[in-house]
């Protein structure tokens, strides 16, 4: 039961902090470089998909701005949660798909081309 008290806690406390970062980027520890371009709202909404499971659909915004991130940033993103070894919803295949899901329903959607990948 404690152990269920520190959790909401901290569910609360990552909540409210999030709620006050700036608007700017979502590029914090564990983020790639690559994601500079990401703001903390939408990076935030593509954790709770891909990690929490989350049902709600990225905005058109945050898609584009995924997108033009890349694939491969994308993957970095979602290996640095894995290996963090952050609580996850369902098994690390689940973020997978979900994260597979995520970018194809926004590349499918978004009007920007991803980077070329380096070679």
């Amino acid at each position: 039961m404690a152990m269920l008290k520190n959790l909401s806690a901290l569910t609360i406390l990552l909540a409210i902090t999030i709620a006050l970062l700036p608007r700017a980027t979502f590029a914090t520890v564990g983020i790639p470089d690559c994601a500079k371009g990401v703001t903390s709202d939408c990076g935030f909404g593509f954790f709770k998909i891909i990690v929490l499971g989350d049902t709600s659909a990225p905005t058109g915004e945050c898609c584009h701005q995924l997108v033009k991130a890349g694939k491969n940033c994308h993957n970095q993103f979602v290996e640095s949660i894995i290996s963090s070894r952050k609580p996850i919803r369902g098994t690390i295949s689940d973020v997978y798909r979900r994260s597979n899901e995520t970018w194809n329903n926004c590349s499918a959607t978004s009007s920007v081309s991803p980077p070329e990948p380096a070679h």
